[in-house]
């Protein structure tokens, strides 16, 4: 697992151990940034169920100006800070506390959250209410969300304007239903 653009292109990541998290995969990664490259410089970026913090990580690599990395294990947490580290990516912070407890204590407003949660838990439906209801998603902000495809998906008040799918996995890019790309 690798930075794939940016300034800290081709830096290898650590990852925690164990199978507690799945990072989402190098070519998952490219085709997500490939979606939303116009989005990413300048931005402030949420990284929910961070692992590793690839996600977050890609996005400063790219132009992002902040991020918030979040994750309920303490080794997912050192793992994004030694990350963080080695790639010499600044303006981030580490939460190690869980998703319910950050997005109700959050006063910030985002560009980008990147939503992976694991995938059987159904983490999603909750972490999007609580983004909706708080406002944590800024007015052209998305949601780039990863999940297993599930049936009778509910975006919960969001609009899916992209969706792919690889292998397992699925993408949602989500925007708020007023706005239009």
């Amino acid at each position: 697992m690798r930075i794939i653009s940016g300034r800290a292109r081709g830096t290898n990541l650590f990852a925690p151990e164990g199978l507690d998290t799945r990072p989402t995969l190098d070519r998952v990664r490219e085709a997500i940034f490939s979606m939303i490259f116009t989005r990413t410089d300048g931005a402030r970026v949420l990284d929910l169920f961070a692992g590793s913090g690839a996600m977050g990580l890609e996005a400063l690599s790219r132009g992002a100006v902040a991020a918030d990395f979040v994750d309920i294990s303490p080794k997912a947490c050192e793992c994004v800070r030694k990350n963080l580290e080695k790639t010499r990516l600044e303006s981030a912070k580490v939460s190690n506390t869980d998703f319910k407890t950050f997005l109700s204590n959050c006063n910030g407003c985002y560009d980008i959250i990147f939503l992976d949660p694991p995938y059987e838990a159904g983490y999603y439906s909750t972490a999007l209410d609580i983004i909706k209801e708080r406002s944590l998603l800024g007015d052209d902000g998305i949601i780039v969300l990863e999940c297993s495809e599930p049936d009778g998906f509910d975006c919960r008040g969001f609009e899916v304007y992209r969706q792919r799918k690889y292998g397992k996995a699925a993408v949602y890019l989500l925007q708020t239903k007023e706005k239009t790309l």
